[in-house]
C-alpha cells in the first residue's frame, strides 16, 4: 500500500466515523425535540429541520468516506494507476503508444463516473452546511428581533411609568415639599 492509499483511508476513516457520530447525535436530538411537550410551533420546525439536514450530512459523510476508501480498497486506484503508467512510458516514442482495450475504455468511464459522483457529494454536502448557516442566521435574526421589541415595548413602558411619576411629583411637588415648605414660611 502506497502513501496516498493509506492517507485515503485514513481520511476515509475519519468521514465515516465522523458521519456516524453526527448521526447519532442528530437522532438523539429528534428524539428528545419529540419528547418535549411545550416547544412553541416555530421553534420545533427549526430543530426539527435542522436536526433532519445535520443527519442528511452524516449520511452523505458516510457515504463520502465509503466510496473514497471503497476505491482504494477495491483496487480501483491502482488500476487506474496502472493504466497511466504505458502511456508515459511510451511517450518518448509516439509509434509505440499502446491502444486502449474496450475493458480499458469503460473502466476509465466507470472510473471517471465514480469520482465525479464523489465531488456531487462533496458539492451537496457544502450546499447543506450553507442552507444550514443560513437557516441557523434566519432563526437567530428572528430571535433577536423579538427579544429587541420586547426591551424596547419594557423601555417605553419604564419611560411612562416614569413620566408619569414625574408628573405626578411635579404638580404636588411631593418629593421636594416645595408647597409644604412654602406654607410653612409664610
Amino acid at each position: 500500500m502506497n502513501d496516498a492509499a493509506a492517507v485515503a483511508l485514513v481520511l476515509a476513516a475519519g468521514l465515516v466515523l465522523l458521519g456516524a457520530a453526527t448521526g447519532y447525535v442528530q437522532v438523539r436530538g429528534l428524539r428528545a425535540l419529540s419528547a418535549r411537550k411545550h416547544v412553541p410551533s416555530d421553534e420545533h420546525a427549526y430543530f426539527r429541520n435542522r436536526y433532519r439536514r445535520r443527519l442528511l450530512t452524516g449520511v452523505i459523510l458516510i457515504a463520502l468516506g465509503g466510496l473514497i476508501g471503497g476505491a482504494y480498497l477495491s483496487g480501483m486506484e491502482r488500476r487506474a494507476d496502472q493504466l497511466g503508467e504505458p502511456r508515459q512510458q511510451a511517450d518518448a516514442d509516439p509509434a509505440e503508444k499502446p491502444k486502449m482495450t474496450d475493458a480499458d475504455k469503460q473502466f476509465v468511464r466507470v472510473w471517471g463516473v465514480y469520482w465525479i459522483l464523489v465531488l456531487v457529494l462533496v458539492f451537496v454536502l457544502v450546499g447543506l452546511a450553507v442552507i444550514d448557516a443560513l437557516a441557523t442566521r434566519r432563526y437567530w435574526l428572528t430571535l433577536y428581533r423579538q427579544i429587541k421589541e420586547d426591551h424596547q415595548a419594557k423601555l417605553r413602558r419604564d419611560l411612562a411609568v416614569y413620566r408619569q411619576h414625574k408628573e405626578h411629583t411635579r404638580g404636588g411637588r411631593i418629593s421636594g415639599n416645595r408647597l409644604g415648605g412654602a406654607e410653612e414660611e409664610s
